[in-house]
C-alpha cells in the first residue's frame, strides 16, 4: 500500500472537525456520506484528496484541486478507491472515479477476489484507454510499462502544473530527482508519485508542492534550485 503522511493517516473525524485526507482514507463518523465519499463493508471513506468536514449529521470531503478530464492516450498515476468483484474504482482526479477492468490488469484475478491483488490506497501507473460521451472513462495496465506502485507517496498537483513540474526537457523534475535521489513518476492527472527514504521524499514533495503552489511566479526555477540545496 502506498505511504499516506501521518497527518492523514492519523486524523479523526469528530462533529464540526475538518482534517487533510487523502483517496481511501477511513474517515471515523457516524454521520451519513456526502459528496467526496464512498461506502464500503459498512464504512466511510474519502474518495478525493480535500478536507473533511463533519457536521449537521453529514460528512463531506471538499476536493482542493481542480478536475482532470482524461483524453485517452494519458498516462496518469490512480489510486485506488472501491474495490468491487470484477473491477476497481480508480481516483484519477477527474470528476467521476474512472474504471481498471480485472480484464484491464495483467493479472489473472479470480471472481471476488479484486482486494488481493489492489486495496484501497494503491496506486498505479496506467494509461486512460476510453472515454466515452457520457463522460465515463476506463483505464489499463496493459500498456507498455504500466504497473503497480510499491511503497512511496502520491502527492497531487494542478494538472496545468504539471508542465511546470517537469520543465523544459524534463531538466526540473531531473533535478528534483537528481537532488533528492528519488524515484519520481508525473501523472498527466496532477497525481505525482515520488519513492525513496522519508527525508528525500519529503524534500522532493515539497518542492514539488512549491512549483504547484507558484507555478506562474517568476523566478521560480532559482528558487527551487535553492531549495533542493538544503
Amino acid at each position: 500500500m502506498i505511504h499516506m503522511s501521518e497527518e492523514s493517516k492519523n486524523n479523526k473525524n469528530s462533529e464540526n472537525s475538518k482534517g487533510f485526507v487523502l483517496p481511501g482514507d477511513l474517515l471515523d463518523t457516524k454521520s451519513k456520506p456526502g459528496k467526496g465519499i464512498f461506502r464500503k463493508d459498512g464504512r466511510v471513506y474519502s474518495s478525493v484528496v480535500g478536507y473533511s468536514n463533519d457536521r449537521s449529521g453529514y460528512v463531506n470531503v471538499n476536493a482542493i484541486k481542480g478536475r482532470y478530464n482524461p483524453k485517452v492516450g494519458d498516462k496518469i498515476v490512480a489510486v485506488c478507491a472501491e474495490t468491487g468483484p470484477s473491477v476497481w474504482r480508480m481516483n484519477i482526479g477527474s470528476a467521476f472515479n474512472s474504471t481498471l477492468h480485472h480484464s484491464e490488469s495483467g493479472w489473472k484475478v479470480p471472481f471476488g477476489d479484486t482486494a488481493r491483488f489492489l486495496a484501497i490506497g494503491d496506486a498505479v501507473w496506467a494509461e486512460v484507454f476510453m472515454v466515452d460521451a457520457a463522460g465515463s472513462h476506463q483505464i489499463t495496465l496493459k500498456k507498455d510499462d504500466c504497473r503497480k506502485l510499491y511503497s512511496g507517496t502520491v502527492v497531487q498537483v494542478e494538472p496545468t502544473a504539471v508542465p511546470r513540474v517537469i520543465g523544459k526537457q524534463g531538466s526540473m523534475i531531473t533535478a528534483i530527482r537528481e537532488k533528492t535521489n528519488t524515484r519520481i513518476q508525473i501523472g498527466q492527472n496532477g497525481f505525482i508519485w515520488i519513492d525513496g527514504k522519508g527525508e528525500d521524499i519529503s524534500r522532493a514533495q515539497k518542492a514539488i508542492e512549491t512549483i504547484d503552489r507558484e507555478a506562474s511566479s517568476e523566478g521560480l526555477t532559482k528558487k527551487i534550485e535553492k531549495l533542493l540545496e538544503k
